[in-house]
């Protein structure tokens, strides 16, 4: 019986609730530098990618449980992201 709870206390312990507060200070943080560097005058389009691409990140891991979810929903997740990109690539050349 000892060995099941011990089971059981490990996978809570694997499983933690992530702080979803953090993760909402990071998305807004992460917004309003986007924001700032639309005031710069410099390139912008490779610093907002950059930006989204973090925010992006943050969502699918937390917010989309592929951080803790079975690996196979995270695989399920990448394996499309080269064909948008390719997707975009040539529609940006077009």
């Amino acid at each position: 019986m000892e060995h099941t709870e011990e089971k059981v206390q490990a996978h809570v312990e694997e499983h933690k609730r992530p702080n979803y507060f953090l993760v909402f200070l990071a998305l807004a943080a992460l917004t309003l530098a986007e924001v700032g560097v639309t005031f710069l005058n410099i390139p912008q389009i490779p610093i907002l990618a950059a930006l989204a691409s973090a925010k992006i990140v943050l969502v699918a891991m937390f917010y989309m449980h592929l951080k803790t979810d079975s690996k196979w929903f995270t695989y399920i997740f990448l394996v499309p992201i080269p064909f948008v990109v390719l997707i975009i690539a040539s529609l940006l050349v077009y």
